[in-house]
């Protein structure tokens, strides 16, 4: 829903007590996540490096995390919430029936977009796995985050612009509009979901980025 995007705006701000600390580590907190609390486990995660060619199984994989983990459906539940404490769309109105369409559209529209770039990325041998920045300051690994929802990995580990991102995000913008009410079919809508596409994309890779200092952070303070 439109309102989602309002939640991932607090994972950046999550974000900035991991500023000042290295993208680089000793050791691997990607790889080792023994004895972290759950709500770390759940967090995205980067790619374990160093690069390799993305296997069927792994492009397979990656689908199955985005769309159909537990995260997925809590940011679908979660989005419905919000929209719901708004009244967006009016036409669904308030109660039990109106979360459930809010819920339903939600992740409908991520199953929608997910599924399109799953194929496209197939056909056109882009790897759209989230490989961490290796740069040191916090404004350099964030434009690497901004930059991500439309930068894919060739099977020679070039970056490239990466068409099925682009492709997902226009099915999961404009297909959502043959449920919605006629207050959103305009397309300013189409806009709006296209920046809801991208926040969360990139609010899952700013995610990603920062995993590893989450855990550094988390050790250092029980250790």
């Amino acid at each position: 829903m439109r309102s989602r995007s309002t939640l991932l705006y607090l994972a950046a701000a999550l974000t900035l007590n991991c500023a000042g600390q290295d993208a680089k580590s000793t050791a691997d907190p990607v790889a080792d996540t023994s004895g972290l609390p759950v709500y770390l486990k759940l967090l995205p995660k980067p790619e374990i490096e160093p690069w390799t060619k993305i296997t069927g199984e792994q492009r397979w994989q990656q689908y199955v995390s985005l769309t159909y983990s537990p995260l997925a459906v809590l940011g679908a539940a979660a989005g419905a919430g919000v929209s719901q404490a708004i009244d967006s769309p009016t036409e669904w109105g308030q109660g039990a029936e109106g979360y459930g369409k809010r819920v339903a559209s939600s992740y409908a529209s991520t199953l929608v977009g997910n599924t399109v770039t799953f194929g496209s990325a197939a056909l056109f041998h882009d790897d759209n796995r989230y490989f961490r920045s290796h740069s040191g300051g916090f404004f350099a690994r964030l434009g690497h985050v901004i930059a991500s929802p439309y930068v894919a990995r060739n099977d020679q580990g070039g970056k490239r612009f990466s068409t099925s991102q682009f492709l997902g995000s226009a099915a999961y913008s404009g297909i959502q509009l043959a449920w919605q009410p006629r207050s959103w079919q305009g397309w300013d809508d189409v806009a709006i979901n296209y920046s809801i596409w991208y926040g969360t994309v990139a609010g899952v890779n700013l995610f990603r980025e920062f995993y590893p200092s989450f855990v550094k952070k988390f050790r250092k303070s029980h250790p």
